[in-house]
């Protein structure tokens, strides 16, 4: 038997970095994306394959990518031959278009993955929770939801940034992705799945505790640090002050640590405060050099009930703890949700 058959719809700095840099080995790949990256698109079937920079914490890894590799492009309205054809044969279809674009793409290809005999497993790799279920009523039994949850930090490279090399000669495109690989997947849905090592396949307690750490001691602490810095005049992640660093370091141990052991009985506490203490690693990483910019746009989305400013407030205090470090996060995104929707910002 050959590989399995996945298409990753969204051939950006997820779908590139962390998915098809991750599946290239195991799985012949349908990149699909915009009619209007068809160019790009063809590049990419024609090198059948790309080059990364992968950030360690001592320093930066050209990796290059090879694969079984195909692409598709999406039109304005309705579907091409080809991306039918690639949902029809698929063994794992996974979106990694965002949240906003998320629903029209799921309207998109539910009407072919429907109509399929055998089971296809629909991985979204967007950010949130219970993503899955929101879009369970437009799936049939063929079609198998699933939730992810993405840790892997990705981006493309700004201009004038050094050290690192395009997706292949004469691009002006960098892609650059932090050193990490885990992919969590519930046992339970996924369980006889066409899933390799590429992904871990966890009971469903630990899952729901991976997606609680993602979304309040991940995006929740990856918010405080970045608020706070632009409201400091910092630029890059590698240059936040030390006691904002120490700040951040604090309310991962005294209020993310036992809200989330409070949450999941089962979890050890001195391994989530181990990740914590890799995450903050990762967040300033030199090599990797976020920028704070990226971490502060769409404040105002941030301020969602359920999202991870006001719901991490609520998921701290659940566990009797006052949020006191976490919840400053919420004046520092309004402050700058202000900022982003006054008379200078643009479209204002």
């Amino acid at each position: 038997m050959g590989k399995p058959r996945a298409v990753i719809i969204g051939a950006g700095a997820l779908g590139l970095g962390f998915l098809a840099q991750r599946m290239a080995g195991d799985y012949e790949l349908c990149l699909a994306d915009l009619a209007s990256r068809e160019p790009f698109l063809k590049r990419l079937t024609e090198d059948q394959g790309f080059t990364m920079n992968l950030c360690r914490q001592d320093g930066i890894e050209p990796r290059r990518v090879r694969g079984a590799i195909e692409t598709a492009s999406i039109p304005p309205e309705g579907t091409t031959a080809l991306f039918a054809r690639a949902l029809e044969e698929a063994d794992l279809v996974l979106t990694a278009v965002g949240n906003r674009a998320l629903p029209g793409v799921v309207r998109r290809i539910a009407p072919i993955l429907n109509a399929r005999r055998r089971p296809v497993w629909l991985l979204f790799c967007e950010n949130g929770r219970d993503i899955a279920s929101r879009h369970s009523a437009e799936l049939t039994d063929p079609v198998i939801p699933v939730d992810t949850v993405m840790s892997r930090m990705c981006r493309f490279a700004e201009p004038g940034e050094k050290g690192y090399v395009p997706l292949w000669p004469g691009s002006g495109e960098r892609l650059v992705a932090e050193s990490y690989a885990v992919i969590p997947l519930d046992r339970a849905v996924c369980r006889n799945g066409p899933f390799t090592p590429v992904f871990q396949l966890v009971e469903r307690h630990e899952f729901r505790m991976w997606e609680d750490m993602k979304l309040f001691m991940h995006n929740g602490l990856h918010a405080f640090v970045a608020y706070h810095a632009f409201l400091e005049g910092t630029k890059r992640f590698p240059d936040v002050a030390a006691p904002l660093r120490a700040e951040a370091l604090r309310i991962m141990r005294e209020e993310l640590v036992p809200a989330i052991v409070f949450h999941h009985p089962r979890a050890s506490r001195g391994s989530v405060e181990g990740y914590g203490r890799d995450l903050l690693a990762r967040f300033f990483n030199p090599f990797f050099s976020d920028s704070i910019e990226r971490g502060v746009r769409g404040a105002a989305e941030k301020l969602a009930p359920g999202e991870r400013l006001l719901g991490g407030r609520d998921y701290i205090r659940e566990a009797g703890i006052e949020p006191r470090g976490y919840a400053t996060t919420i004046d520092a995104a309004r402050r700058i949700a202000a900022l982003q929707e006054g008379p200078g910002a643009p479209g204002g």
